[in-house]
């Protein structure tokens, strides 16, 4: 208290600045109470090893999903990473303390797991920054590191063009589907994607009562960010997934099934849905066949929903809503449009004519 009334600076303010918690500030000023001649408050090398604080960031993710502050798909993303940085670590430097993990450490470990060898996109590179600024602030907060040195990790700006599929290519997308095996079931999940805009996920885990053909809605459930929306059902899906279950063998649409839409056990009980890595895999046998589609992925499709959204003129908000964003600026990237896109709703809308306005300057 005597720092507040002295500078006028609460605690807070002074840690902020220093870039120290508020437990480690105040175990320097109690040292420095009692011996005037202690040792340096902090010491450099201070911190707990890399390895064990990543042993109990893992823990608390797994408590964060078991009481839904965390998706399933979120742990899975970060744990794997984190895998990857702990093994890096045992095999080269067992002993790093956390507060000495820097960008050079991490692009070593990038570099290191890289089996394939390819170049990795600013996007990946970015969540994998994301990981260790997340993993640097659990480690400050729970005092395993008396500095946050999150900003030793940047997050790169980045402007992607926008990956959206054309409409003359959906009928492409459909016809191929069809030479695959259990070509309804691929067909039904690419309309799916198509139609609702959800997340490949998401497609893997709803449920058949979770599609309400009576009220005509879908209800996505611990979603990204474990929250729950629901969205609209269009009358072509509708159809669509009617006709699947009746060729995945049940005849009528069950509001109390708990199975899954999408399953590898078809039937009336449906109770091993459909991976994942299955849905991707399905876009990357897209990809094979239709060239022009080389760089789409399932994520693709729900750009695709967007923009579609967009030119049939659904408001921004309702689109944000629909796609589960927390973030409206999220949406905007989402219905960026291609140079073509742009130049047609320009030609076509364009309130002016310029040719009068270029014949009346001619007469005159």
């Amino acid at each position: 208290m005597v720092i507040e009334k002295s500078i006028n600076m609460s605690i807070e303010d002074i840690c902020s600045q220093l870039g120290i918690s508020e437990k480690s500030l105040l175990n320097f000023l109690d040292a420095k109470g009692n011996n005037e001649f202690n040792i340096q408050p902090f010491p450099s090398n201070e911190g707990k090893e890399a390895i064990y604080v990543i042993e109990k960031y893992q823990e608390y993710l797994k408590k964060m999903v078991s009481i839904n502050k965390r998706s399933v798909e979120t742990w899975k993303t970060y744990n794997n990473f984190l895998l990857r940085v702990k093994s890096y670590l045992i095999n080269n430097n067992p002993n790093l303390k956390i507060n000495e993990l820097n960008e050079v450490i991490l692009n070593e470990i990038i570099t290191h797991s890289n089996e394939k060898n390819k170049p990795y996109s600013i996007r990946t590179i970015n969540k994998y920054n994301a990981i260790m600024k997340s993993l640097l602030k659990f480690a400050f907060e729970m005092d395993y590191t008396n500095k946050d040195i999150r900003h030793k990790f940047t997050i790169e700006k980045t402007s992607l063009l926008p990956r959206y599929i054309k409409e003359d290519q959906i009928p492409e997308i459909l016809k191929i589907v069809e030479r695959f095996s259990k070509p309804y079931r691929c067909r039904a999940m690419i309309m799916f994607l198509l139609l609702t805009g959800c997340r490949v996920s998401e497609v893997s885990n709803i449920k058949v009562k979770d599609f309400d053909v009576e009220n005509n809605l879908i209800y996505i459930f611990k979603s990204k960010r474990n929250q729950d929306r629901i969205i609209p059902m269009f009358p072509e899906l509708k159809e669509e997934i009617l006709l699947y279950l009746q060729k995945s063998r049940m005849k009528v649409w069950d509001p109390a099934c708990d199975g899954f839409l999408f399953a590898r056990d078809e039937g009336i009980i449906r109770k091993r849905k459909i991976p994942i890595r299955t849905i991707e895999y399905l876009v990357e046998r897209i990809r094979k066949f239709i060239p022009e589609l080389s760089s789409i992925t399932p994520h693709s499709f729900r750009h695709t929903f967007a923009v579609s959204c967009l030119k049939k003129g659904i408001k921004e908000h309702i689109i944000t809503e629909i796609l589960g964003h927390a973030d409206p600026k999220t949406t905007m990237i989402y219905t960026k449009l291609r140079g073509e896109d742009l130049r047609d709703a320009i030609t076509n809308n364009f309130p002016f004519p310029f040719e009068i306005l270029l014949n009346t300057i001619n007469e005159d």
